[in-house]
Protein backbone atom coordinates (compact mmCIF):
# COMPACT_ATOMS: atom_id res chain seq x y z
CA UNK A 1 0.00 0.00 0.00
CA UNK A 2 2.50 2.38 1.24
CA UNK A 3 5.39 1.26 -1.36
CA UNK A 4 5.36 4.59 -4.10
CA UNK A 5 4.77 7.10 -0.82
CA UNK A 6 8.17 5.72 0.86
CA UNK A 7 9.78 6.17 -2.46
CA UNK A 8 8.51 9.79 -3.04
CA UNK A 9 9.67 10.46 1.03
CA UNK A 10 13.21 8.23 0.34
CA UNK A 11 13.44 10.91 -2.39
CA UNK A 12 13.72 13.89 0.11
CA UNK A 13 15.87 12.12 2.23
CA UNK A 14 13.35 10.64 4.52
CA UNK A 15 14.15 6.56 5.56
CA UNK A 16 10.71 5.19 5.96
CA UNK A 17 9.04 1.81 7.31
CA UNK A 18 5.83 -0.30 6.72
CA UNK A 19 5.31 -3.72 7.78
CA UNK A 20 2.25 -6.24 8.02
CA UNK A 21 0.86 -5.76 11.31
CA UNK A 22 -0.18 -8.14 14.16
CA UNK A 23 -2.33 -10.48 12.59
CA UNK A 24 -1.22 -10.26 9.40
CA UNK A 25 2.20 -10.92 9.70
CA UNK A 26 3.09 -14.90 9.38
CA UNK A 27 5.40 -14.88 12.31
CA UNK A 28 3.38 -12.25 14.67
CA UNK A 29 -0.45 -13.87 14.23
CA UNK A 30 -1.51 -15.25 17.77
CA UNK A 31 -4.60 -17.16 17.97
CA UNK A 32 -6.17 -15.37 20.29
CA UNK A 33 -9.10 -12.77 20.69
CA UNK A 34 -7.82 -11.03 23.57
CA UNK A 35 -3.92 -10.10 21.15
CA UNK A 36 -5.95 -7.73 19.26
CA UNK A 37 -7.36 -5.47 21.75
CA UNK A 38 -6.37 -1.91 20.68
CA UNK A 39 -4.18 -1.69 24.37
CA UNK A 40 -1.91 -4.38 23.23
CA UNK A 41 -1.73 -3.23 18.80
CA UNK A 42 -1.02 0.54 19.76
CA UNK A 43 1.82 -0.50 22.07
CA UNK A 44 2.91 -2.36 18.70
CA UNK A 45 3.47 1.16 17.48
CA UNK A 46 6.61 2.34 19.47
CA UNK A 47 8.03 -1.73 19.54
CA UNK A 48 8.49 -1.59 16.09
CA UNK A 49 9.58 1.86 15.85
CA UNK A 50 11.97 1.41 18.79
CA UNK A 51 13.35 -1.74 17.15
CA UNK A 52 14.05 -0.11 13.79
CA UNK A 53 16.49 2.45 15.43
CA UNK A 54 14.95 4.94 13.14
CA UNK A 55 13.75 8.07 15.67
CA UNK A 56 16.49 7.59 17.36
CA UNK A 57 18.48 10.32 16.21
CA UNK A 58 15.93 12.44 16.18
CA UNK A 59 15.01 12.61 19.83
CA UNK A 60 12.71 9.03 19.23
CA UNK A 61 10.14 11.35 16.97
CA UNK A 62 9.05 10.43 14.31
CA UNK A 63 6.07 10.60 11.35
CA UNK A 64 3.01 8.18 11.12
CA UNK A 65 0.83 7.74 7.70
CA UNK A 66 -2.09 5.61 8.46
CA UNK A 67 -4.95 3.61 7.18
CA UNK A 68 -8.40 2.22 8.03
CA UNK A 69 -7.74 0.38 11.41
CA UNK A 70 -4.15 1.40 11.52
CA UNK A 71 -5.28 5.01 12.02
CA UNK A 72 -7.51 3.64 14.65
CA UNK A 73 -4.91 2.55 16.76
CA UNK A 74 -2.64 5.51 15.92
CA UNK A 75 -5.66 7.63 17.53
CA UNK A 76 -6.07 5.17 20.52
CA UNK A 77 -2.04 5.85 20.95
CA UNK A 78 -2.73 9.47 21.50
CA UNK A 79 -5.57 9.15 23.55
CA UNK A 80 -3.66 6.39 25.94
CA UNK A 81 -0.56 9.19 26.44
CA UNK A 82 2.66 8.75 24.63
CA UNK A 83 2.21 8.66 21.24
CA UNK A 84 1.31 12.50 20.33
CA UNK A 85 4.85 13.52 22.56
CA UNK A 86 6.33 11.64 19.99
CA UNK A 87 5.04 12.49 16.40
CA UNK A 88 6.28 14.95 14.11
CA UNK A 89 3.06 14.47 11.81
CA UNK A 90 -0.05 12.51 11.47
CA UNK A 91 -1.72 11.46 8.57
CA UNK A 92 -4.98 9.21 9.03
CA UNK A 93 -6.18 8.17 5.61
CA UNK A 94 -9.99 7.24 5.40
CA UNK A 95 -10.35 7.76 9.34
CA UNK A 96 -11.25 11.36 10.78
CA UNK A 97 -10.67 11.81 14.51
CA UNK A 98 -11.68 8.69 16.69
CA UNK A 99 -13.89 11.18 18.28
CA UNK A 100 -15.69 12.26 15.82
CA UNK A 101 -15.93 8.55 14.16
CA UNK A 102 -17.61 7.33 17.48
CA UNK A 103 -19.76 10.55 17.99
CA UNK A 104 -21.60 9.84 14.67
CA UNK A 105 -22.05 6.13 15.63
CA UNK A 106 -23.38 6.44 19.23
CA UNK A 107 -24.49 8.68 21.74
CA UNK A 108 -26.89 12.26 21.11
CA UNK A 109 -25.94 13.02 18.01
CA UNK A 110 -24.99 9.98 15.81
CA UNK A 111 -25.19 10.22 12.04
CA UNK A 112 -28.00 8.29 10.11
CA UNK A 113 -25.61 7.02 7.51
CA UNK A 114 -22.76 6.20 9.45
CA UNK A 115 -24.66 4.27 11.63
CA UNK A 116 -25.75 2.52 8.85
CA UNK A 117 -22.40 2.06 7.03
CA UNK A 118 -20.91 0.32 9.75
CA UNK A 119 -24.00 -2.25 10.87
CA UNK A 120 -21.07 -4.63 8.72
CA UNK A 121 -19.10 -4.40 12.20
CA UNK A 122 -21.82 -6.28 13.90
CA UNK A 123 -21.38 -9.50 11.63
CA UNK A 124 -17.60 -9.52 11.59
CA UNK A 125 -17.61 -8.98 15.43
CA UNK A 126 -19.90 -11.76 15.77
CA UNK A 127 -18.07 -15.18 18.01
CA UNK A 128 -15.99 -16.97 15.63
CA UNK A 129 -17.44 -15.02 12.74
CA UNK A 130 -15.48 -17.35 10.08
CA UNK A 131 -14.83 -20.65 11.92
CA UNK A 132 -17.52 -22.56 13.00
CA UNK A 133 -18.99 -19.82 15.49
CA UNK A 134 -22.67 -20.26 16.04
CA UNK A 135 -23.34 -17.94 13.36
CA UNK A 136 -20.98 -18.94 10.51
CA UNK A 137 -22.10 -20.17 7.44
CA UNK A 138 -19.57 -19.26 5.74
CA UNK A 139 -20.86 -15.78 4.54
CA UNK A 140 -18.43 -13.63 5.58
CA UNK A 141 -15.28 -16.21 3.80
CA UNK A 142 -17.30 -15.91 0.85
CA UNK A 143 -17.97 -11.98 0.94
CA UNK A 144 -14.69 -10.79 2.52
CA UNK A 145 -11.57 -13.63 3.37
CA UNK A 146 -11.53 -14.77 0.27
CA UNK A 147 -11.89 -11.88 -2.33
CA UNK A 148 -9.16 -10.96 0.52
CA UNK A 149 -7.01 -13.88 -0.68
CA UNK A 150 -6.77 -15.64 2.66
CA UNK A 151 -5.59 -19.09 2.35
CA UNK A 152 -7.55 -20.38 5.71
CA UNK A 153 -9.94 -19.15 7.49
CA UNK A 154 -8.08 -19.00 10.90
CA UNK A 155 -5.86 -16.63 9.43
CA UNK A 156 -9.13 -14.60 8.41
CA UNK A 157 -10.21 -14.76 11.65
CA UNK A 158 -7.72 -12.82 12.80
CA UNK A 159 -7.85 -10.00 11.09
CA UNK A 160 -11.30 -9.62 11.91
CA UNK A 161 -10.94 -9.45 16.15
CA UNK A 162 -9.62 -6.15 15.02
CA UNK A 163 -12.95 -4.48 14.82
CA UNK A 164 -13.33 -6.11 18.94
CA UNK A 165 -10.23 -5.25 19.62
CA UNK A 166 -11.44 -1.26 19.04
CA UNK A 167 -14.77 -1.84 20.61
CA UNK A 168 -13.33 -3.76 23.58
CA UNK A 169 -10.40 -1.34 24.60
CA UNK A 170 -12.76 1.77 24.47
CA UNK A 171 -11.26 3.22 21.40
CA UNK A 172 -14.19 2.97 18.85
CA UNK A 173 -17.45 3.26 19.53
CA UNK A 174 -20.30 0.49 18.32
CA UNK A 175 -23.43 1.66 17.01
CA UNK A 176 -26.63 0.28 17.79
CA UNK A 177 -28.07 -2.97 15.57
CA UNK A 178 -30.39 -1.02 13.62
CA UNK A 179 -32.11 -2.37 10.31
CA UNK A 180 -32.26 0.06 7.39
CA UNK A 181 -29.97 0.64 3.97
CA UNK A 182 -27.21 -1.52 4.70
CA UNK A 183 -29.28 -4.85 5.29
CA UNK A 184 -31.46 -4.43 1.59
CA UNK A 185 -30.00 -4.89 -1.34
CA UNK A 186 -26.91 -3.28 -2.21
CA UNK A 187 -25.72 -2.35 1.41
CA UNK A 188 -22.25 -3.47 3.17
CA UNK A 189 -24.35 -5.60 5.72
CA UNK A 190 -26.63 -7.05 2.71
CA UNK A 191 -23.11 -8.23 0.97
CA UNK A 192 -21.43 -9.61 4.14
CA UNK A 193 -24.39 -11.89 4.27
CA UNK A 194 -25.47 -12.58 7.71
CA UNK A 195 -28.96 -12.50 8.38
CA UNK A 196 -30.10 -9.79 10.38
CA UNK A 197 -32.03 -11.64 12.89
CA UNK A 198 -29.03 -14.16 12.99
CA UNK A 199 -26.70 -11.36 14.32
CA UNK A 200 -29.49 -10.03 16.48
CA UNK A 201 -29.63 -13.71 18.12
CA UNK A 202 -26.18 -14.24 18.02
CA UNK A 203 -24.48 -10.65 19.09
CA UNK A 204 -22.42 -10.53 22.33
CA UNK A 205 -22.68 -6.90 22.46
CA UNK A 206 -25.48 -4.38 23.43
CA UNK A 207 -27.96 -4.10 20.59
CA UNK A 208 -28.45 -0.43 21.37
CA UNK A 209 -24.73 0.16 20.88
CA UNK A 210 -21.92 0.83 22.76
CA UNK A 211 -19.97 3.98 23.82
CA UNK A 212 -16.10 5.37 22.69
CA UNK A 213 -15.14 5.01 26.53
CA UNK A 214 -11.62 6.42 25.89
CA UNK A 215 -11.38 9.95 24.29
CA UNK A 216 -8.85 11.35 22.57
CA UNK A 217 -9.60 15.22 22.53
CA UNK A 218 -7.71 18.09 21.32
CA UNK A 219 -4.65 17.07 19.08
CA UNK A 220 -2.05 20.16 18.92
CA UNK A 221 0.89 20.85 18.19
CA UNK A 222 1.58 18.33 15.22
CA UNK A 223 0.80 18.69 11.51
CA UNK A 224 -2.46 16.96 10.78
CA UNK A 225 -3.46 15.47 7.58
CA UNK A 226 -7.11 14.00 7.13
CA UNK A 227 -7.76 12.37 3.56
CA UNK A 228 -10.75 10.31 2.24
CA UNK A 229 -12.26 9.26 -1.02
CA UNK A 230 -15.24 10.32 -1.46
CA UNK A 231 -16.64 7.07 -2.46
CA UNK A 232 -15.40 5.28 0.70
CA UNK A 233 -18.76 2.78 1.63
CA UNK A 234 -17.35 1.76 4.71
CA UNK A 235 -15.74 4.78 6.81
CA UNK A 236 -17.46 7.85 4.35
CA UNK A 237 -15.84 10.63 3.57
CA UNK A 238 -18.31 13.83 4.96
CA UNK A 239 -17.83 17.36 4.91
CA UNK A 240 -19.14 17.06 8.60
CA UNK A 241 -16.39 14.62 9.34
CA UNK A 242 -14.14 17.41 8.13
CA UNK A 243 -15.42 20.61 10.04
CA UNK A 244 -15.29 18.50 13.32
CA UNK A 245 -12.20 17.20 13.14
CA UNK A 246 -11.36 20.60 12.09
CA UNK A 247 -12.17 21.58 15.44
CA UNK A 248 -10.39 19.38 17.72
CA UNK A 249 -7.23 19.89 16.19
CA UNK A 250 -5.20 22.88 17.39
CA UNK A 251 -2.07 22.63 15.21
CA UNK A 252 -1.75 22.94 11.21
CA UNK A 253 -4.58 20.75 9.87
CA UNK A 254 -5.07 19.65 6.09
CA UNK A 255 -8.13 18.34 4.86
CA UNK A 256 -8.06 16.24 1.21
CA UNK A 257 -11.50 14.46 -0.32
CA UNK A 258 -11.00 12.95 -3.62
CA UNK A 259 -14.29 12.19 -5.38
CA UNK A 260 -13.84 9.39 -7.53
CA UNK A 261 -11.87 7.21 -4.88
CA UNK A 262 -13.19 4.84 -2.51
CA UNK A 263 -11.89 3.43 0.94
CA UNK A 264 -8.20 1.94 0.08
CA UNK A 265 -7.24 5.69 -1.07
CA UNK A 266 -3.53 4.86 -1.63
CA UNK A 267 -5.39 1.91 -4.00
CA UNK A 268 -6.98 4.51 -6.36
CA UNK A 269 -6.62 4.64 -10.12
CA UNK A 270 -4.98 7.52 -9.19
CA UNK A 271 -3.50 8.26 -5.96
CA UNK A 272 -0.85 11.06 -6.42
CA UNK A 273 -3.62 13.88 -4.79
CA UNK A 274 -3.38 11.45 -1.52
CA UNK A 275 0.29 10.99 -1.61
CA UNK A 276 1.62 14.80 -1.94
CA UNK A 277 -0.75 15.12 0.96
CA UNK A 278 0.46 13.32 2.37
CA UNK A 279 4.16 14.37 1.76
CA UNK A 280 3.52 18.06 2.36
CA UNK A 281 2.27 17.28 5.56
CA UNK A 282 5.41 15.76 6.24
CA UNK A 283 7.41 18.07 5.41
CA UNK A 284 5.33 21.11 7.13
CA UNK A 285 6.39 19.90 10.27
CA UNK A 286 10.08 21.40 9.37
CA UNK A 287 8.48 24.85 8.68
Amino acid sequence: MFFDTMLELKALGFDSLACDARGYSPNASPYNADAYHYDKLQSDIFSIVDESGLSAPFDDKFHIVAHDQGARVSWHGIAMGGLAERLLSFASLSIPHADVFSDALYGDDTNAEAVQAAQYWRQLMLPNSTTGGPADNNEIWNSDCTPDNYDTKENCQMSLWWYNGGVDSGAVALPALEWGSAWETGGLAEYVGIPYDTVEEYTTYPTDGVAQSVKVGTLDDIPFLYACGGQDTADLCKDVFNTETAALIGGNYTYLRVDSCGHNVLGCSDPSQFISAIVENIESAYT
